[in-house]
């Protein structure tokens, strides 16, 4: 059983979107909280610490810088307009490809997964895009398999989402992978999401047990 938070870092940049952000953490962090158990320790990391404006005009502080910054279990990487301008930092993208190599869960959402696909990491994972990206995505990394139309894929470490609002259902696939199916499956009913992962085709009641 574990004990010990997963070290989450969330990539931040200028004009990320706003509920690519706020979705995540709002379900990573009221994962355990009846059990006042706090399963993920996050971090917002940016080029440079600091306030970073979202595409809603509401700005997100990020305490960490892609130079400071020491790694991460698991790792999310949030879509938004700037995202295209954010894969043309190199120091950022360094970060960026360190991390997702060394973390255990890689989660991206939008066109985060852009920015994933920048990382040159991705093989032929099958990843969850948009149709606009999807033609981009294959001609950057060509054995890597774009695919529009399932709102979310799972392929090894790599989790990805194709739009926004998918990202809570992201979310709780992070808690199943970390924490098991039984937390993640209560936690998706308390917040009244409509989980359609891996949990799709199993009928389960809602469970205090904390891990599997």
């Amino acid at each position: 059983m574990r004990t010990k938070p997963y070290a989450t870092a969330i990539a931040l940049f200028d004009e990320v979107e706003l509920l690519d952000v706020a979705g995540p953490i709002s379900v990573l962090t009221s994962a355990g909280r009846q059990w006042n158990f706090q399963p993920f320790k996050i971090d917002l990391v940016a080029s440079h610490a600091g306030a970073i404006s979202t595409r809603s005009t509401l700005s997100l502080e990020a305490k960490h810088s892609a130079q400071s910054h020491s790694g991460c279990e698991c790792l999310i990487i949030p879509g938004g307009y700037g995202a295209r301008h954010a894969a043309e930092e190199p120091e950022f993208l360094a970060w960026l490809r360190r991390a997702a190599t060394s973390a255990e869960l890689v989660a991206a959402i939008g066109n985060g997964v852009w920015l994933l696909a920048q990382t040159g990491l991705l093989s032929d994972e099958e990843i969850a895009t948009s149709p606009d990206l999807a033609a981009e995505i294959s001609a950057l990394c060509p054995h890597t398999r774009p695919n529009p139309h399932d709102a979310l894929c799972t392929s090894g470490k790599f989790l990805s989402a194709r739009k926004s609002a998918h990202g809570l259902d992201l979310s709780c696939e992070i808690v199943a992978r970390c924490f098991g199916k039984k937390l993640a499956s209560s936690l998706s009913a308390e917040l009244g999401i409509d989980w359609s992962g891996e949990l799709a085709a199993l009928d389960i009641v809602p469970s205090p047990l904390l891990v599997k």
